[in-house]
């Protein structure tokens, strides 16, 4: 038994004393690469129609896909960890949109995170991201979080711009204003923005939720997913849970402890939905990175 595994067990075995119930299923997948551009996205509109000057963020797909990520325009490149991603997404996007979103709240506000740091829970989120914008009828809005240590814009090679702490601190007063376009379709970007010594305080602020409340509800189409700092030791992320609606968390399979993993799922919001991608997994001979992801949902009380 993984020590995913005995975690959720360990969490169902409380709920049901408390007379909850679960339901879960179980994906497996695997991961590891990315590409560029295509199609152009004809039905959404920008978060920035209103603004005189559009400022795109630029990601050169190129690199990407020669450092090993989701090519999201070519399954002949990377086709491992298109495949991979593909797999993850598909639950997530079920939660999010399918029959079951009818049983969680803000079904499409989706938060990645991990027990300790480096353990690739932004390497997760942007591979995760660049699948999504495949999707023909979706969008996708990744929101870097980690505003103690942002990574999302070093990763992608985009410029740093005003983001998250700026709007939340009230020096940006637009949201649409921090939120841009890519140059690939489908995807936009909410950047962590200026460092700020309160950063922590902010993202458990009333503003914080009025923020994600817009995010909701401002297309029926975009999955919001937030890059948020590791949990343990990190209480403005668990305060971050109890807005989302489903929670990803990234194990590094030679690192994690299982305590790790049992009190980073009892810190979480009960009424998520809880996947967990393997990271740093080693298979057959030639000890090749792999990904795994596992899926539990628990049904809103009723």
């Amino acid at each position: 038994m993984s020590i995913i595994e005995k975690a959720l067990k360990k969490r169902r075995v409380g709920e049901q004393s408390e007379g909850t119930e679960n339901s879960g299923s179980i994906a497996k997948a695997m991961t590891r690469k990315v590409k560029p551009e295509t199609a152009a996205n004809n039905h959404v509109a920008s978060d920035n129609d209103n603004k005189v000057a559009v400022t795109t963020l630029h990601i050169d797909t190129e690199r990407l896909k020669k450092e090993g990520m989701v090519a999201y325009d070519d399954d002949n490149a990377n086709a491992q960890i298109n495949n991979e991603y593909r797999s993850i997404k598909h639950k997530i996007l079920y939660n999010a949109f399918g029959p079951v979103s009818s049983t969680l709240k803000q079904s499409n506000m989706v938060m990645i995170t991990s027990a300790q740091p480096i353990e690739g829970k932004t390497f997760t989120a942007i591979n995760l991201a660049l699948s999504v914008a495949t999707e023909k009828d979706k969008t996708i809005l990744l929101v870097d979080a980690d505003v103690l240590r942002p990574n999302i814009s070093r990763t992608l090679g985009v410029e740093e711009t005003p983001g998250l702490i700026d709007y939340l601190l009230g020096d940006v007063s637009n949201l649409s204003d921090v939120i841009y376009p890519t140059n690939i379709p489908n995807l936009r970007i909410l950047p962590a923005g200026s460092a700020h010594h309160l950063s922590n305080e902010l993202l458990a602020s009333d503003r914080m939720k009025s923020l994600t409340t817009e995010l909701e509800n401002r297309y029926p189409d975009r999955l919001v997913l937030f890059d948020c700092p590791p949990m343990l030791g990190v209480v403005e992320t668990v305060t971050v849970s109890q807005l989302m609606g489903q929670a990803i968390i990234v194990v590094s399979h030679t690192t994690t402890q299982m305590s790790d993993v049992e009190q980073t799922i009892a810190d979480l919001n009960r009424d998520l939905a809880i996947g967990f991608v393997i990271n740093k997994a080693l298979y057959g001979t030639h000890s090749q990175y792999g990904y795994g992801y596992d899926y539990g949902t628990k049904p809103k009380k009723v």
